[in-house]
């Protein structure tokens, strides 16, 4: 399920059934240098998780993805995503990213780092390939922990 109000409203409804969340993390980089790649991974991103959430629909709630500047302090932010999440009932939550800055934090709970995959001029159906061959390589990730908790 996507983070959106009509589907949230089917959450509140079935949410003992959707166990868990995918948080998107993405870093925002507008120099000149940087802007490129910051949008490629974030599209890579958002289009990763989005295609995981079709896969698990009615199993995850897809959060709206985490902006935050290449400067942050990830630790900080890391500390305040996790207080939140504290919160919740979800049993398992996954935060997803292209941004290998996040593999220094420890006690980050389930952090899955993939290298951002340029998509910006392939041909759609190419694209969608290798987003399918990208989500193959995440699948077990998530099956191996719910099959952990069972």
């Amino acid at each position: 399920m996507f983070f959106a109000g009509r589907e949230i409203s089917q959450y509140m409804e079935q949410k003992e059934y959707v166990d868990t969340a995918v948080i998107p993390l993405v870093e925002l980089d507008l120099s000149a240098a940087g802007m490129r790649q910051s949008a490629g991974a974030a599209e890579y991103m958002i289009a990763l998780t989005s295609l995981l959430e079709r896969q698990f629909k009615g199993r995850l709630l897809l959060l709206p993805p985490v902006s935050y500047a290449k400067n942050a302090d990830r630790v900080h932010l890391a500390g305040e995503l996790q207080g939140e999440m504290q919160q919740s009932e979800f049993k398992h939550i996954f935060y997803m990213t292209t941004d290998a800055k996040w593999r220094t934090v420890e006690n980050f709970g389930q952090l899955l780092w993939l290298p951002a995959v340029p998509t910006e001029h392939m041909d759609p159906k190419f694209r969608h390939s290798v987003m399918e061959d990208q989500l193959r390589q995440v699948l077990p990730l998530f099956l191996n922990e719910w099959s952990a908790s069972s």
